[in-house]
């Protein structure tokens, strides 16, 4: 296996140009990978597997560290995992940080043309009628990964929680970590590497015996100027005994890896106005967007909370002019492409789309209008695809809209979909399916 390590020369940089291809690693590697499956290093495969003993057909081209990188962020996590084991200097280069951001970068660029999903159902363990939302959720969480056009969602990862939380929220996705939000703990998750964290507790959203928290609003972004993720979480300083609602709404945040981490520590910015409860929030390139809670002494403003990853800074992101930011459930807050998203219900028939810039550090000054589609009901726009087309999802339903011929089309009900292992009507009492754009990645989370 000698031939595997990385040792360089100009004619095997040729011949990987020769033989790369844009949408996938070169033939030499594809040689390369079935290698890097019956090595001795690899035991998971090596224990499934008997020692072969018949030699390649073909030499394995010797290749230099840059092609050697240049080949692996293409893969997927799952065999970039597995190429650890070749040897120390693959190890080496997979380990690097530099790569991972690398990794990340091809995996979202891929994901561009063709959007993949994270797909988790939720069951309940039980109905209880007349709850607004609610409370025996199944303590099972698994992550499906599924494109457009595939005949089958994978699992991903799962794993139970026995008994931990009743309810599950709206989940948040930055650069392939997913935060699952419960009426008791936050969960963070890298389903690709299959890594989870529970994150502790904290004394902030202690109201006194006998009282539950009640604040279930958070959010997961990345820390443009360190590089590190951050999880937000909301907290109630105290209760109206009145009316059981929270007051006087404060803000914490643990880091997840590096300097900081291992607790939660509350913002030294206060909140302007407080964020709406029971929400997920939303995370474009630094920034974190709520939508602002209409139970408030005051009207509340024209606008967004937003906070600065970057200095930890809140601040008001005002709404296109015809988003009424008080009407109940008359525009869905999203990402879309490194953008902030609005679809705003104008009418029975009719969604605007609204979206604003966000890069370096800072925010656009107007909202732009993309496109105005007609469908009964609000739903979130999930991705832009290629020919002008948009993938929309409501309830269970995963629809395309063409901008060209404003013809909406139903593709897929999540409902009916296959699942690997199952279909989703043999699940008991499914109640919703948490449904994200995905970009996998080989971000680690440690603290």
């Amino acid at each position: 296996m000698s031939a595997l390590v990385p040792l360089g020369g100009e004619r095997s940089r040729r011949r990987y140009q020769r033989s790369a291809t844009p949408d996938g690693p070169a033939p030499a590697l594809e040689r390369c990978i079935s290698l890097v499956k019956e090595h001795p290093l690899n035991h998971a495969a090596s224990k499934k597997r008997k020692r072969k003993t018949n030699t390649p057909e073909e030499p394995v081209p010797e290749l230099s560290d840059e092609i050697v990188h240049d080949i692996l962020i293409r893969l997927p996590v799952t065999t970039i995992l597995q190429c650890k084991a070749v040897c120390k200097a693959w190890r080496a280069i997979i380990s690097d940080p530099l790569f991972t951001r690398a990794h990340l970068r091809w995996s979202a660029s891929r994901c561009e043309q063709n959007p993949c999903l994270i797909v988790s159902p939720h069951t309940l363990d039980r109905v209880i009628r007349g709850e607004d939302w609610p409370t025996t959720f199944s303590n099972h969480i698994r992550f499906y990964q599924w494109q457009q056009d595939a005949s089958m969602a994978t699992l991903m990862h799962e794993k139970d929680f026995g008994n931990e939380f009743r309810s599950v929220y709206f989940f948040a996705h930055c650069d392939g970590l997913v935060l699952a939000l419960t009426d008791t703990r936050l969960y963070l998750f890298n389903p690709a590497t299959r890594e989870s964290l529970t994150l502790p507790d904290s004394n902030r959203d202690y109201l006194g015996p006998g009282v539950e928290p009640r604040c279930c609003c958070a959010a997961l972004g990345l820390d443009p100027r360190t590089g590190m993720y951050k999880v937000v979480r909301a907290f109630y300083r105290s209760m109206d005994p009145d009316t059981t609602m929270g007051r006087n709404m404060g803000m914490e945040i643990f880091t997840i890896s590096g300097n900081g981490g291992g607790s939660w520590r509350e913002t030294m910015d206060d909140l302007p106005y407080p964020a709406a409860n029971f929400s997920t929030g939303v995370t474009v390139n630094g920034f974190l967007f709520w939508r602002v809670s209409k139970h408030h002494r005051e009207r509340p403003p024209w606008g967004l909370l937003h906070l600065s990853l970057a200095d930890e800074t809140f601040g008001i992101t005002r709404l296109p002019d015809s988003v009424d930011p008080v009407l109940p459930n008359t525009f869905a807050l999203d990402e879309l492409h490194g953008e902030l998203c609005i679809s705003e219900l104008t009418s029975e028939e009719f969604v605007t789309i609204w979206t604003l810039p966000i890069q370096d550090g800072a925010q656009g000054r107007y909202w732009e209008q993309r496109c105005v589609v007609r469908v009964c009901g609000l739903f979130h726009p999930v991705a832009f695809l290629p020919d002008d087309q948009i993938m929309l999802a409501t309830g269970y339903t995963i629809s395309i809209y063409d901008m060209a011929t404003a013809k909406l089309t139903t593709e897929y009900q999540m409902g009916r979909l296959k699942y690997q292992g199952h279909r989703a009507r043999t699940w008991k009492n499914i109640f919703v399916f948490n449904i994200q754009r995905y970009t996998e990645s080989l971000v680690r989370i440690s603290v």
